[in-house]
């Protein structure tokens, strides 16, 4: 770093999702989602198997998101 340069400042997150973990039924791997609120096939990274999902409720997500104000009160305040 230059002695001129200035150290960043942290950025604070802006916006957040929800990851479900469901268990792939062929090689039990955990496959990671981001909110799925439709039924549909997810696909295991680890074997490629594909198999049905049970989506979450949209409404549970967004009473999440907004209890945190889409991630903003979820920073540490003892970070401020």
């Amino acid at each position: 770093m230059k002695k001129n340069d200035k150290p960043l400042t942290p950025v604070k997150p802006s916006s957040m999702e929800l990851v479900f973990f469901y268990p792939c039924p062929f090689c039990q791997r955990q496959v990671p989602l981001i909110g799925p609120t439709q039924p549909t096939m997810a696909q295991c990274d680890a074997c490629k198997g594909h198999f049905p999902i049970v989506p979450v409720d949209d409404k549970s997500i967004q009473f999440v998101k907004i209890m945190l104000a889409n991630g903003r009160a979820g920073v540490d305040p003892d970070f401020l």
